[in-house]
């Protein structure tokens, strides 16, 4: 027996087997490496697509930074152009709304949001009224903000006129000194005028934006009904199938002339600038200034105007605001708040200066 050819028999079969054994394993790092740069590739694109996505939301960010901007820039022309509307003879009549107002912890609160409602409202002119020696910064702050057309005076209540806090809110007359003043304003500055109207809204109403659009078309005097006022759900004047006045629902002192609320009426400018001695006064009976004042005019029941779709609707709420519950310490510092140690947050809910 050849065992010199059998040993080396086995060693070649030997040494193929390595062979191929490493040429395997060499195949399979090769493939190993390939699959990494394949990943490596694929790595490298995702990361490519994450910029360019990067880059495209980028321009997206500055694209709708500048929508915003032109509709911001669209808002303030379109604001401009209906505040100049009223100074045109040919366009809708201008409604010039008197607010008496008088510091209180809601006050602040109260023209914020009568504020948000005119503010929606074209061709309007607010004209606020402080029951204060002077004009205070936050009210001003307030009106400002809405960018309305606005007149911002004020004229002080006597001290023998002035309820206290804990007055029920029937005992005096309020908003007598304030609306003759703003009446005033009124007929010095548009003594020729004649179109436009001239509204009481007191600044703790609810009003309905078609209240404004219905009184742009009186001609005298409009008349509407007014919800949860006089112990009623709604106060209204009674109409005759031909459209005319023929009386009213009111319960409290239906003898009144005109047995309505402030809010329930609107006049046309001209009457105002026509009867310059037309006003308020402390003097009349409680619950008899609106009736004062409108036969001051020379009106009469037969001149109501009926709106709101033929007094059919309610568009204003005389909504008056609680006094707010305090503590004693704290409503005693309200009271005196030129002096009140407040907070800056207390402060600013009060709308005073510290």
């Amino acid at each position: 027996m050849d065992t010199n050819g059998t040993a080396f028999r086995i060693l070649c079969a030997i040494g193929l087997f390595f062979l191929v054994q490493f040429f395997y394993v060499f195949s399979k790092v090769e493939r190993l490496d390939e699959g990494k740069l394949t990943l490596e590739a694929e790595v490298l694109m995702l990361e490519r697509k994450r910029d360019l996505m990067r880059t495209k939301l980028n321009d997206l960010e500055r694209e709708t930074y500048r929508s915003e901007k032109k509709l911001q820039s669209v808002e303030n022309r379109l604001r401009d152009h209906l505040k100049l509307l009223g100074s045109s003879s040919d366009k809708m009549p201008m409604i010039y709304f008197v607010t008496p107002t008088h510091f209180r912890p809601s006050q602040r609160a109260d023209l914020t949001r009568l504020s948000q409602t005119l503010a929606q409202v074209p061709n309007l002119h607010w004209i606020v009224v402080e029951d204060a020696d002077s004009t205070s910064s936050s009210v001003a702050e307030v009106i400002k903000r809405v960018k309305l057309p606005y007149t911002h005076v004020n004229a002080k209540t006597p001290t023998d006129m002035k309820m206290k806090y804990e007055d029920p809110s029937w005992k005096l007359p309020r908003g007598v000194a304030q609306r003759n003043v703003a009446l005033a304003w009124i007929r010095r500055q548009f003594a020729s005028l004649k179109r436009g109207v001239v509204y009481f809204g007191d600044d703790d109403n609810t009003y309905d934006w078609r209240l404004f659009s219905e009184m742009r078309a009186i001609d005298r005097v409009g008349i509407w009904p007014v919800g949860i006022v006089g112990g009623l759900l709604a106060e209204t004047p009674i109409l005759a199938a031909n459209g005319s006045v023929v009386g009213f629902n009111a319960v409290w002192k239906p003898e009144r002339p005109f047995p309505i609320d402030m809010a329930a009426f609107a006049v046309n400018i001209s009457l105002v600038v026509e009867h310059p001695d037309a006003g308020f006064d402390y003097s009349v009976p409680r619950g008899f200034q609106e009736s004062h004042f409108l036969t001051s005019l020379g009106l009469a029941p037969r001149d109501l105007e009926p709106k709101a779709d033929h007094c059919t609707k309610v568009y204003v709420w005389h909504t008056r605001t609680e006094k707010s519950v305090l503590p004693k310490a704290v409503a005693e510092k309200v009271k005196s708040h030129a002096d009140g140690d407040f907070t800056e947050l207390e402060a600013d809910a009060l709308g005073i200066d510290l």
